[in-house]
């Protein structure tokens, strides 16, 4: 099984994504990742595990 989390929005979104991760980690604790455009280019991070061990080196600054 897998959650999908999307955010429309001008602001930086990276936290708010996390955030709605945490909450569907319920469904599937294989994986995680965050896809974010920015001006037509796409950057993604993804990893193995929880969430919260998945993204720990992703940079939410």
């Amino acid at each position: 099984m897998c959650g999908i989390i999307g955010i429309v929005a001008n602001d930086p979104v990276n936290q708010m994504l996390y955030d709605g991760l945490l909450v569907l980690q319920h469904r599937g604790q294989d994986a995680a990742g965050i896809a974010t455009c920015i001006n037509g280019r796409f950057n993604m991070y993804k990893n193995n595990g929880l969430v919260i061990f998945s993204l720990s080196l992703f940079s939410f600054g």
